[in-house]
């Protein structure tokens, strides 16, 4: 099933999970386990992730596992594996990235023949880039198209940006915010995602100050380039400096910035290169979540630095 969401409609996980809920067949959509996300923005991804993931919390616990595939990837033994564990595994939803929109030779006969009512204990997100005509008309894609949700986003020009951002921005109470929006639209030259970060650190200013922060400020802090804006710290990473990297991420502890938004921000950037490196670097930081919510000891900015600077 082919779904088109409004990208605007992306400031609100909830808004997407209606829109979705209104377009399948039932509220769970029980018939659907193959998920399909076709964009070039992370945040679009994302945000069908956490619908996803909530419609899966209904249903219970589940495992989560990531793959990177490329034109070798092994899809048939991929999903093989997880076949012999459904006798005693719970639900697992396999988040698979082809980065390049290509699954290859084997992966597209895989993708083209895939069945999932074969596998009812897995449901498989496929993040996939914008498409062109051509692969949306292969074999492996149409099969995709008509045995799962394949979910794609329109409105996604200037005016849905707009949207987006404005809706985005209801915290800010203060004067003037058409000109915040405006001036957000311009900086971020029609990407989402883009937007969304500098929000979320225009969001992170407003509210340490209470809410009494005036709108100059706040302008100022998009083009904040100092050593403590959070966004700054995978360029900061790719110096390979580790004693500035350490400097640079204890000066973001001492500025109180919260330890889930770097973690956030670092997969984030990781999600973007879709390579062994980028895998080591998410299964870190899953891990440090888990020092986070207290799963398992260990203080979690140690384990965040040694992570980093690993990488």
């Amino acid at each position: 099933m082919k779904i088109t969401v409004p990208a605007d409609l992306t400031h609100n996980t909830k808004e997407v999970e209606n829109f979705l809920v209104k377009r399948t067949t039932t509220k769970t959509d029980e018939n659907h386990n193959c998920w399909v996300v076709l964009s070039d923005e992370a945040l679009f991804h994302k945000v069908v992730y956490e619908v996803l993931q909530t419609r899966l919390k209904l249903k219970g616990a589940f495992d989560k596992d990531i793959y990177f595939a490329d034109a070798f990837f092994n899809w048939k033994e991929c999903f093989q594996k997880y076949e012999n564990m459904s006798l005693f595994s719970e639900t697992t939803l396999l988040q698979i990235y082809v980065k390049n929109g290509k699954p290859g030779l084997k992966g597209g006969a895989f993708l083209s023949g895939l069945n999932m009512n074969e596998h009812k204990n897995i449901y498989v997100l496929i993040h996939l880039p914008r498409l062109d005509f051509a692969s949306k008309n292969s074999k492996w894609f149409r099969a995709l198209a008509q045995n799962g949700n394949c979910i794609e986003f329109g409105n996604d020009d200037a005016a849905g940006l707009y949207k987006f951002i404005e809706n985005q921005l209801a915290f800010y109470m203060g004067e003037k915010k058409n000109n915040l929006t405006k001036l957000i639209l311009d900086k971020c030259e029609g990407n989402f995602t883009s937007a969304y970060n500098e929000i979320v650190s225009l969001k992170l200013l407003y509210n340490s100050h209470e809410g009494k922060i005036d709108l100059t400020s706040l302008v100022s802090s998009i083009d904040n380039n100092s050593k403590h804006n959070p966004f700054i710290l995978p360029g900061i990473i790719r110096t390979h400096n580790k004693e500035k990297i350490l400097r640079f991420i204890r000066a973001l502890k001492e500025d109180n910035v919260p330890l889930p938004l770097l973690i956030w921000i670092i997969a984030n950037d990781s999600r973007k290169k879709l390579n062994n490196e980028s895998e080591k670097i998410l299964l870190s930081l899953h891990e440090i979540d888990k020092h986070l919510k207290g799963i398992i000891p260990g203080d979690p900015w140690t384990e965040f630095e040694r992570a980093i600077i690993n990488h």
